[in-house]
């Protein structure tokens, strides 16, 4: 518990600040705006995966195997961060001499090519910051881990506002401040782990990284095109402005999925341990060890899918308001991503990166088709239907098969009531919102679904309660933190 409280802290950061910021972005900029960035965001994942090679993965799991050595780890993580440095640079070349073409093709003007390589570059430091960040939470550093996660953050918001506000960039105001904030950071915390762990470059450590990171590049470059693809068919079916309002409707929805990683780094490295030392009750184990985890992850989005509504009203312009449903069914998609994150693990586990390669090629097809669907009619509402659906499809799908590379014993009696609530608190606002229902009757089942997941999780909430009043009267805890 109080190492959860940084982690938690770091999260809440994260979730709160894009949220402080909407109601000064949303007025000096439009849908349109957001829409350019949205479309920019395809590209700069894509270019992401390429220079990352799926290290990141690779020293997730690597990490604990040279723990105890400190020599062996140095290398390890020095090694990691010079390919990505290489890859980035060598990309970065080959980006921009197509990123005017580029450009052009999915936005209709090659004047924004450098604005598309200029967050491609931010995303790649980001993979940097990524890295360094999994380190200091493996070797326990929470606090630590803490202050980098805020620092990086307000120093982003700040910058951004900055250039949105004060300089008056406009859209160039979005991608500068992260560019500039990512560039002091990683710049600081690569510093910092040289004078722990002197630099060391070992191309045997450079090939158990790939080993492990390349079989996951196809299905890198597959996600890339699943997320993107509604991105780019709202704005060929629909408009750029509907582009916009789907941006914002995914940065909601997204907050959801960033509490849900914070929440991860509790649980994976205690999942990992038990994979290699817990032996034949492993899973059952790990099963009894996610039920809590779990029921955080559902009560989170379903909250957002309930009263983003009422969060809307509060913090944007009424030219953002349509994007209510979007969000909500985004919030849910990104809820039912806890049995995703799991999966990925027992995937690396097992040393089968290259299953994810055929379900990223199902999840695209699937998605495609369920996108020409519903986005012609409901336009951002139905890329996130499409997401929706896709995820129930597909992931449940990989689930299964990932039990098979390593079965979890999940306990179903938390998992099937906490599923049911998250998707009957969806289907309640969607349904109610496209049906014009009253506000009041809107609201009453508002409250009773919270009531209904306060007393599915009343088992967990008592004794948890208890430890967290124990951290707080902890002498010094919460001044540390």
């Amino acid at each position: 518990m109080r190492r959860s409280v940084p982690y938690l802290a770091s999260t809440l950061g994260s979730m709160v600040l894009p949220f402080v910021t909407l109601p000064i972005m949303t007025r000096w900029l439009s849908p349109a705006d957001y829409g350019i960035v949205a479309i920019g965001q395809v590209v700069a994942s894509l270019f992401m995966g390429l220079a990352s090679l799926g290290v990141t993965a690779g020293l997730e799991r690597n990490f604990f195997q040279y723990e105890k050595n400190p020599r062996e780890l140095g290398r390890l993580m020095h090694s990691g961060l010079v390919l990505v440095l290489v890859m980035t640079l060598g990309l970065g070349a080959l980006m921009w001499a197509a990123a005017a073409p580029l450009a052009a093709w999915l936005l209709g003007d090659g004047m924004w090519g450098p604005l598309l390589w200029v967050m491609a570059i931010t995303s790649a430091l980001g993979v940097m910051i990524t890295v360094q960040l999994v380190y200091l939470r493996n070797r326990g550093y929470a606090t630590q881990y803490m202050i980098v996660s805020l620092g990086a953050l307000v120093l982003e918001a700040a910058l951004t506002i900055a250039g949105v506000a004060v300089a008056d960039l406009g859209v160039w105001g979005l991608v500068a401040g992260p560019l500039l904030a990512k560039l002091v950071v990683t710049t600081i915390l690569w510093t910092r782990m040289t004078l722990e762990l002197p630099p060391a470059f070992e191309v045997k450590k450079v090939k158990e990284l790939l080993g492990i990171g390349l079989p996951l590049l196809p299905r890198t470059c597959f996600g890339v095109a699943d997320n993107g693809v509604d991105r780019l068919l709202v704005n060929w079916l629909q408009s750029l402005g509907q582009v916009g309002l789907f941006g914002i409707a995914n940065r909601i929805g997204y907050s959801v999925f960033s509490l849900m990683t914070a929440i991860e780094q509790l649980y994976v490295p205690e999942v990992y341990r038990l994979m290699f030392e817990g032996g034949r009750d492993g899973g059952v184990r790990i099963g009894r060890l996610l039920s809590p985890y779990f029921y955080v992850s559902i009560v989170l989005p379903s909250l957002v899918v309930l009263f983003t509504e009422e969060m809307l009203w509060v913090l944007v312009t009424p030219a953002f308001y349509g994007v209510t449903t979007a969000a909500a069914v985004l919030a849910a998609y990104y809820g039912q991503m806890f049995f995703g994150k799991i999966v990925g693990v027992q995937f690396v586990y097992a040393k089968k990166t290259w299953y994810t390669t055929p379900f990223a090629v199902l999840r695209l097809v699937t998605h495609v088709v369920a996108a020409l669907l519903l986005i012609p009619s409901f336009g951002a509402t139905g890329a996130a239907l499409a997401l929706l659906a896709t995820g129930l499809l597909v992931d449940g799908f990989a689930v299964a098969v990932a039990q098979r590379a390593y079965r979890i014993e999940y306990e179903l009696r938390v998992v099937i009531p906490g599923l049911a609530l998250l998707y009957g608190a969806t289907a309640w606002i969607v349904g109610t919102v496209a049906m014009d229902v009253s506000y009041p009757a809107r609201l009453a089942g508002k409250v009773a679904i919270v009531a209904a997941l306060l007393l599915f999780g009343w088992r967990w909430m008592a004794p948890m309660s208890a430890r967290v009043i124990g951290v707080l009267r902890a002498r010094g805890t919460m001044v540390r933190a």
